[in-house]
């Protein structure tokens, strides 16, 4: 299970992205866009690739406002996304 304590500070996102991967599903938060439009950017995939060698088509994304109070969320729906499916290679 992933918990928000996994998914680092708030502050680590301004500047970085963070990967990371539980029982064969990979994922990626990052931040997109600037300004209003700035947001989390969340991807999930099945391994084993890292998400520039993974295939788009397998890469699901979801989009969450850039806030402090969204990583919660985030862990939420990754926790989430990983019951909806069997990610074992």
């Amino acid at each position: 299970m992933i918990q928000r304590k996994d998914l680092l500070t708030y502050q680590f996102y301004k500047k970085e992205r963070f990967t990371g991967s539980h029982s064969g599903m990979r994922y990626l938060i990052r931040r997109e866009g600037e300004g209003e439009l700035e947001e989390f950017a969340v991807y999930v995939w099945p391994g084993p690739y890292g998400f520039d060698a993974a295939a788009d088509e397998e890469k699901v994304r979801r989009a969450f406002p850039f806030a402090e109070a969204s990583l919660e969320g985030i862990a939420e729906y990754l926790n989430q996304a990983y019951e909806k499916r069997d990610w074992r290679p």
